[in-house]
């Protein structure tokens, strides 16, 4: 009996140190704010120096997802929807630091964009990337469901405000 006791805390300290070691590459996770459904599809660390974040996310309104950086991080990033025609994306410090344009003028939609953009002290520490849904109305939002990665210094960090009632 004991020995059975034993094993199985061995067993489980193993695995669990192997977990704390190795870490965790694929994590799902989903958060409700805003207005949109956030699905954390994958975190993960890229060596010692970068980190990845894949997110699916179910937007109403409008999602503001703040990055906070150093001077001289760069950060990348891409997104396209999966579900819907169209989306509005902008990137900001303390004044606009990015936002997507549509390629043809003849159809003024964004169903996907690439983005990337070095911090700087004059704009300071804190940088705000927000998705707005434009079809949606007060009171029936069409929703969108969109793919977005971002790439960071592992330094930085990448916060979701939650909505309070």
């Amino acid at each position: 009996m004991e020995k059975k006791i034993l094993t199985a805390l061995l067993v489980a300290v193993l695995v669990l140190s192997l977990v704390g070691t190795l870490g965790c590459s694929l994590v799902t996770k989903t958060t409700s704010t805003s207005g949109a459904t956030i699905k954390t599809i994958r975190e993960a660390k890229i060596g010692s120096e970068w980190a990845v974040k894949q997110m699916e996310i179910t937007l109403g309104k409008e999602l503001p997802i703040v990055l906070k950086l150093a001077s001289g991080d760069d950060v990348e990033g891409y997104f396209y929807l999966e579900k819907g025609d169209d989306v509005d994306f902008s990137i900001k410090g303390s004044s606009s630091v990015y936002e997507s344009e549509p390629e043809d003028t003849n159809n003024p939609r964004i169903a996907s964009d690439r983005f990337s953009f070095t911090a700087t002290k004059s704009q300071g520490v804190a940088y705000t990337l927000t998705l707005t849904n434009p079809t949606a109305s007060a009171t029936e939002p069409t929703k969108l469901t969109i793919f977005l990665e971002i790439v960071y210094p592992a330094t930085g960090s990448v916060y979701i405000p939650i909505e309070t009632e």
